[in-house]
Parts: C-alpha cells; sequence; structure tokens
C-alpha cells in the first residue's frame, strides 16, 4: 500500500511538474537587448531564476533569438504548463507586446498549452494597460491561457531573489488573458521596503486593502525635524507619494528659499521662482 501511494504521488507531482525555459540576449537580440561583457551575468541570471522555479520538470536556459520550438518538440508534453524566463535589457511595454505576438502565440496556439512569462528585466511593464489590452483579445480555449509578469520601473533583475534587504525594490505588475485589466501588487507588501538609488524618483502603481489603486514613488524617507525643517534620508524606500506629497511640497519651499537666502549673501539676483504645481 505505501508503495503504491509513493508512486501515485510521484505520478501526480509529474503531472503537475511545468517545462522551464530561461531566455537571455546577446548583442544581436531581436528583443530586449544585451552586452558582450554582460552575457555570463544573464546566463547566471537564469541559474537563479531556474532556482526560484519549484516546479521544473524539465529547464535550459537559451538564447533568445532561438526559438522555444525545437526544445518543446523534444520534452513538451500535452496540455503541460510552460514557463519562459527573461534576463538582460529591454525597453518597453511596447517592445513586450510584439514580442508576445511574435515569438510566445504561435508557442501557445501550438501546443495548447498555459503559459507564463516572468520578465526581470528594466521597464517591461511599464505601462501594464497595453499589455493587459492585447493580452485580454486572447481566447483561453483548451485552457491555453497566458499570464506575464514584469517590472513597472528600472529592475535589479534577478537579484532580488538572493538579496533579503532588496527583495522587494522591483515593484511589479502582471496580466491575465482571462482577466480584463492588469494585476497590481499590493501596497503593504512595498510601502516602506527599500528600492536603489538608481531606481529613485521613480513611480509605479499598487492596491490598498479596498482594491484602490495607489502610486508609489523611489524616495528616501522624509522626516520633520526641528522647528518644522524637512529632511530626506539618503536611503531609498518605495514610498505612498499622494500621503507624502505634501511634505515633498514643503521640503522643496524650504530648499528654494534656503536657494534665494544663500543667493542674496552671495549678492546674486534670481530672475526665476520655481513653482511646484498640483
Amino acid at each position: 500500500m505505501r508503495i503504491m501511494a509513493l508512486l501515485s504521488l510521484i505520478i501526480s507531482f509529474s503531472a503537475l511538474a511545468d517545462i522551464c525555459i530561461c531566455q537571455y540576449p546577446k548583442e544581436d537580440a531581436r528583443y530586449g537587448g544585451g552586452y558582450k561583457g554582460e552575457i555570463a551575468f544573464y546566463k547566471m541570471g537564469c541559474q537563479i531564476w531556474h532556482l526560484s522555479e519549484r516546479k521544473c520538470r524539465k529547464k535550459k536556459t537559451i538564447d533568445i533569438n532561438e526559438s522555444l520550438e525545437p526544445y518543446l518538440d523534444k520534452h513538451h508534453r500535452d496540455g503541460e504548463k510552460i514557463r519562459v524566463g527573461f534576463v538582460g535589457h529591454w525597453s518597453s511595454s511596447s517592445e513586450l507586446v510584439d514580442y508576445l505576438k511574435n515569438e510566445i502565440e504561435p508557442v501557445r496556439s501550438k501546443y495548447k498549452s498555459p503559459i507564463h512569462i516572468e520578465n526581470t528585466a528594466c521597464l517591461s511593464m511599464d505601462s501594464p494597460d497595453l499589455v493587459s489590452d492585447y493580452v485580454s483579445t486572447l481566447d483561453n480555449k483548451d485552457n491555453a491561457y497566458l499570464t506575464v509578469e514584469g517590472t513597472q520601473t528600472t529592475s535589479i533583475g534577478m537579484w532580488d531573489k538572493v538579496s533579503f534587504a532588496f527583495r522587494k525594490a522591483d515593484l511589479i505588475a502582471s496580466v491575465d488573458s482571462r482577466n480584463s485589466s492588469p494585476i497590481y501588487p499590493k501596497c503593504s507588501e512595498f510601502i516602506d521596503r527599500r528600492c536603489t538609488g538608481f531606481q529613485a524618483g521613480e513611480k509605479g502603481f499598487c492596491v490598498n486593502e479596498n482594491d484602490e489603486k495607489k502610486q508609489l514613488i523611489c524616495h528616501g524617507r522624509i522626516k520633520v525635524g526641528k522647528y518644522d525643517s524637512i529632511k530626506i534620508r539618503k536611503a531609498k524606500r518605495w514610498l505612498d507619494l499622494e500621503s507624502n506629497l505634501p511634505l515633498l511640497k514643503k521640503y522643496i519651499e524650504q530648499q528654494h528659499y534656503k536657494l534665494l537666502r544663500m543667493a542674496n549673501d552671495m549678492g546674486l539676483k534670481p530672475n526665476y521662482t520655481p513653482i511646484l504645481k498640483e
């Protein structure tokens, strides 16, 4: 009985396992972007991606210019989910839509299987609505739905998976061919979590406990000091833009007057007055 139960468990696990392919770009990549000196790091990122994918029956790393089909023809099982990761550089959601249309849709149609795309590069989901508008037009016949996850801002790639401090540095968004609108992360998972200096000033969206969309900004914490002076910490965090905007405006105002005083002390006469619009 124990042997039969074990065999049943092994068979059921195998049936649920996915086939996982990680793509990276070279200098002549059709999609994304690559630099010769960085290719070793892309491949390392793919190794990290494979380690983070727990349900993979088969794992493969390929150049993004290579077709997925030869490997899938050899190893894919009917109805088996296909997971595709990407590590490298990316430009925009527009490029992502082109990639989905030209590279992924033919695969989805041929193998009639669900596909999940995880693009870890910068700005692949800088316009989630654009990606959602395309994906929501796809039919989900034979359960061949498509899900796509990407980063709304500049990305630290796969390093969020190996760095506890920056585990929430990448503000993601996702789309699903079974839904008509983008899926944003919960604000509670990102607010006050570390982002990086090269993401400073970048903004993205999340949803609060009432499912209301909120905008976050990567910025130093804003604190009120003595005599109502506003101070900004150097370390960057994801902050709720709306709730921090009054303090941010006050900080800009204080800095403006400080510069005017400095200019006056130096005998300078500034001929402009910066205005912070609502």
